[in-house]
């Protein structure tokens, strides 16, 4: 078997790579609209995004892919001891499978990485695989669905106007994709309040994000051909209360994700999330109506933020898992086999 970068598979190994990705994504949310060709190769070419790089790679044997593997690096000075890993196909070819992290391996040693965090669907086969590499399970969460035409308007309507009664005073504003210079400052203290999402047990620090780190989110984006949409709240003096992103995939819309959703503390227990959320359902229905579905991620840890799903109709459909190894015990342990 060889190891072969993904954008430089020929036109009938791609498609086998992307036969690889929609079993994968529909054997855990079956759902789901899956992954197509366009979206694929413009992640193959892709080697930056969110403030990581990327690496991409599949594992050919003749003429067939059995599993595709994506590294990502941290750019930031945060967490310099981490890389993170997937392998798509792992749990039905883990000999392919271990094959693969191999090469993630070396890749992050050279970048000076010593903690491997593997991340897939927490199903008995997965945890079987990277168990076997020395990896230890440290996080889990949740993966929802929401049909987003069968939310009740009348519950949305009364989180919006119960935000009378405890946040009369907050603004709302609203973009696509690119941050108004007016509310860029705001928006990096609301996205750097994502930090208190629970990561459970995952030897991972704080992330930092400032104007230039955005921009560049921005443009990576605009390059990968999807959109982000926006809601920012503000009080009166201009300081950010929360906000919440739904990610709009163009590819397959009925495969759109509900991104990030924070209330910083001090606002919090104000019905202000609910409001938020409500308030970006509305929008999607006038401006996306071909987004039907959402899927959004949430520690199982994460009880208010869980609760405020659940009420709003998110039901779940899977669980991830990420598990975690230095670098070192997980090459001994592949070296086992």
């Amino acid at each position: 078997m060889d190891i072969v970068p993904l954008h430089e598979l020929d036109a009938n190994l791609f498609r086998s790579a992307l036969q690889v990705q929609q079993r994968e994504e529909t054997s855990v949310d079956p759902a789901t609209t899956p992954i197509t060709e366009e979206e694929l190769r413009r992640f193959a070419v892709d080697d930056r995004t969110d403030g990581n790089r990327h690496e991409r790679y599949a594992v050919v044997d003749g003429t067939r892919v059995r599993v595709i593997a994506h590294l990502e690096i941290e750019i930031g000075d945060e967490n310099p001891h981490m890389a993170t890993s997937e392998v798509f196909g792992a749990a039905e070819e883990p000999t392919a499978a271990r094959l693969a992290l191999g090469h993630l391996l070396d890749i992050a040693v050279d970048d000076g990485r010593t903690l491997m965090l593997g991340w897939g669907p927490n199903t008995e086969k997965s945890h079987a695989f990277w168990t076997s590499v020395g990896a230890e399970r440290k996080l889990r969460e949740r993966v929802s669905g929401l049909d987003v035409t069968a939310v009740d308007p009348a519950l949305m309507a009364t989180w919006i106007e119960q935000r009378q009664e405890r946040a009369a005073d907050v603004e709302l504003v609203r973009w696509v994709d690119v941050t108004p210079d007016e509310y860029m400052d705001s928006w990096v203290v609301s996205r750097m309040a994502m930090n208190d999402a629970p990561h459970e047990d995952l030897d991972l620090n704080d992330w930092e994000v400032d104007a230039g780190d955005i921009r560049e989110d921005e443009d990576a984006r605009a390059s990968l051909g999807t959109r982000l949409m926006n809601i920012l709240g503000l009080d009166p003096q201009g300081q950010p209360v929360g906000h919440t992103s739904v990610h709009v995939n163009p590819f397959r819309p009925a495969a759109s994700r509900q991104w990030d959703t924070v209330v910083l503390d001090a606002h919090r227990r104000r019905g202000i999330g609910r409001w938020l959320k409500a308030e970006m359902w509305q929008w999607l229905r006038d401006v996306e109506p071909t987004v039907t579905r959402l899927t959004t991620e949430n520690a199982q840890s994460n009880d208010a933020m869980l609760a405020i799903n659940i009420a709003m109709g998110f039901e779940p459909v899977a669980e991830y898992a990420a598990w975690q190894a230095p670098t070192d015990e997980c090459r001994a342990a592949l070296e086992n086999f």
